[in-house]
């Protein structure tokens, strides 16, 4: 059919874009390249793509999936990826805004972002809401390492510890996990191609997984929080001893 008007504008003022835009759908969407092209707009077919294209591969930002993406070039550009990377103030919001069992994993683990090794005050006034204060002050000041957590805890019932050191460090080895918006924004853009597509594909059902395995470990640690941080910190001390 005839292209609604909206759509035939933003073909006339950009054409190079809007063949880009073809071009997208067939490479990575052909059996839904009808149902996209028939929307109304050029902000409803980004919707559509977005959509389709987050069933298939990976998400893209929201902006492009709400319809509030006027210009096919905004998708055409980059992949819009989202990120899920932990920034130094997003560390800094665990004690305010995360759940009580990342808070009180989180107290285990060296900062990454402070070297000095300081007590972070706020964290342990948020952890003492969930757990007495002679437990936490049994925590070592030496706080757990990312390279140690895994050692140590590794294929036992706690390793959800060393997934969390992997977030607040961003050293998954995941694109997804390791990338904060920061980072992202001050990066080359991902251009769009099938082997790029691919391997973050892989990359988001990898930390679809691993953010799975880590909010069971938390939900549990929440069940009963000063027993199991009880259960996981003698753990820790008698591994610590006896190396």
């Amino acid at each position: 059919g005839v292209p609604a008007l909206g759509v035939l504008r933003a073909q006339l003022a950009d054409a190079e874009s809007y063949a880009d835009f073809r071009h997208l759908i067939e490479e990575f969407l052909p059996e839904r390249g009808q149902d996209i092209l028939r929307e109304p707009s050029p902000s409803a077919q980004l919707a559509a793509f977005a959509d389709y294209f987050g069933d298939r591969y990976f998400p893209l930002e929201d902006i492009f999936r709400t319809g509030d993406i006027e210009g096919y070039e905004e998708l055409t550009m980059r992949i819009p990826v989202v990120v899920m990377g932990m920034s130094w103030d997003d560390y800094d919001e665990i004690a305010s805004d995360y759940k009580p069992g990342a808070q009180l994993i989180t107290f285990l683990l060296e900062n990454p972002h402070d070297e000095a090794g300081t007590i972070n005050v706020s964290l342990a006034q948020a952890c003492l809401d969930h757990v007495p204060r002679a437990l936490l002050e049994r925590v070592p000041e030496n706080r757990l390492s990312q390279e140690e957590a895994h050692r140590m805890l590794d294929g036992t019932p706690y390793e959800g510890v060393a997934l969390w050191a992997d977030r607040i460090g961003n050293a998954s080895g995941n694109f997804f996990l390791d990338t904060d918006w920061e980072y992202l924004g001050a990066s080359e853009s991902l251009e769009w191609d099938m082997r790029t597509v691919q391997a973050l594909t892989r990359d988001w059902h990898q930390a679809q997984e691993s953010e799975d395995r880590l909010g069971h470990f938390v939900d549990w640690l929440e069940e009963d929080m000063p027993g199991r941080f009880e259960e996981i910190l003698n753990f820790i001390l008698e591994k610590r001893a006896n190396e």
